[in-house]
């Protein structure tokens, strides 16, 4: 009897300590000013698919867009003051706030780090600009190092001024890519060891005119980019090496149902774990898309899923993999999908209130 206890004991610790292996927090930016949390916290149990609110920061009412540097747990967000650097305390996934740093650029749309690098990027939608910040070993934000503004417009109505609207590290060295919305581009980068971004771009590969450059996407086995375009609802996708950056077009695919008539604007992309299948969001429409990505890199015919609520400004693939959550930004919504893994399909499990026009989501996982 005594070793049946023993037993039944060793096993429940033994699935206490998996259930915490497999635990993460997820941290969910608001662009509100109603909102009394500019970041909010939730527990991810993804061998439940069950997502539990927790908390979250009152310090910064408003958020645009978050950053976590994973490897020493530090989380970025930004706002139309400034930046703002957080500790995350990876048992309780308290934030505490390190410091932060005002600047300049009109409109921050984008904030990304380059993992193990001393610095972090800003993109500036409504000035059309990027910009480096220099970060030191405890993560504390120092003064902007670099700033550049782009130049052109292009044939939309939204088109008459350059908008950056992202800026990605490139997976491997020291290449950054700056999306713009307004020109038409893309432009890649080099990045000096201290975070200075060097003013004239090493390539610029266009978009179709009228395109609207909004989000990359690299795949992960290192050969192909794919932009999606918010005022078409397009993906184009390229060739790519880590020392060359972006080369050919190898396709471009309608990512909006042929049978939706009204506004839409695309919003966010990301390509699963195991590079299958390709996911893109509407914002109108209240899709996502869902494309099988071919052996070449091109992309199969669209399916779509309902984002489960409206306004899908953003989502995510959890860290396993099966999983998909996206912010649905006007229905105030964080609706949990369950992706199957053969065909990408998804399915809706739970829909979850959440802040006030959540509009980022960001995980890390829990000690």
């Amino acid at each position: 009897m005594n070793r049946l206890v023993l037993f039944v004991s060793l096993f429940a610790m033994f699935s206490a300590c998996q259930q915490e292996a497999d635990e993460y927090w997820v941290y969910v930016s608001s662009n509100d000013v109603t909102s009394t949390v500019g970041v909010a916290c939730y527990l991810w149990r993804p061998s439940k698919g069950l997502l539990v609110e927790h908390g979250g920061d009152s310090t910064s009412r408003t958020s645009s867009y978050l950053a976590i540097d994973q490897a020493n747990a530090r989380l970025y967000s930004i706002d139309g003051i400034g930046i703002h650097a957080f500790v995350i305390d990876r048992e309780t996934g308290e934030l505490s706030s390190i410091n932060s740093q005002s600047h300049i650029g009109k409109g921050p749309c984008y904030i990304s780090l380059a993992q193990n690098k001393n610095y972090l990027m800003v993109a500036y939608y409504r000035s059309g600009e990027i910009a480096s910040f220099a970060l030191d070993d405890q993560g504390r934000i120092g003064g902007e190092v670099s700033r550049i503004t782009h130049r052109g417009s292009s044939i939309h109505e939204r088109q008459t001024a350059p908008h950056a609207h992202m800026i990605l590290p490139a997976p491997q060295g020291d290449l950054v890519y700056a999306t713009d919305l307004g020109t038409d581009q893309v432009l890649t980068y080099l990045v000096s060891d201290g975070g200075v971004i060097l003013p004239r771009p090493v390539s610029t590969t266009d978009a179709v005119p009228g395109f609207g450059p909004r989000h990359l996407a690299f795949h992960p086995n290192g050969r192909y980019v794919y932009m999606l375009a918010e005022l078409t609802g397009h993906v184009m996708a390229f060739a790519y090496t880590d020392e060359s950056g972006i080369t050919t077009v190898l396709d471009t695919v309608r990512v909006l149902s042929e049978d939706y008539v009204g506004f839409n604007k695309a919003a966010d992309i990301h390509v699963s774990g195991d590079g299958r299948f390709l996911y893109a969001s509407n914002r109108g429409d209240n899709s996502l898309a869902i494309c099988e990505i071919l052996e070449d890199g091109s992309l199969g015919v669209p399916s779509y899923s309902s984002s489960g609520g409206i306004w899908p400004r953003a989502f995510e693939i959890d860290p396993t993999d099966h999983y998909v959550l996206v912010a649905n930004k006007r229905s105030a919504t964080i609706c949990v999908f369950d992706r199957e893994m053969e065909t990408g399909r998804l399915e809706l499990l739970e829909s979850v209130p959440t802040v006030v026009a959540p509009q980022c989501i960001k995980f890390i996982k829990r000690k």
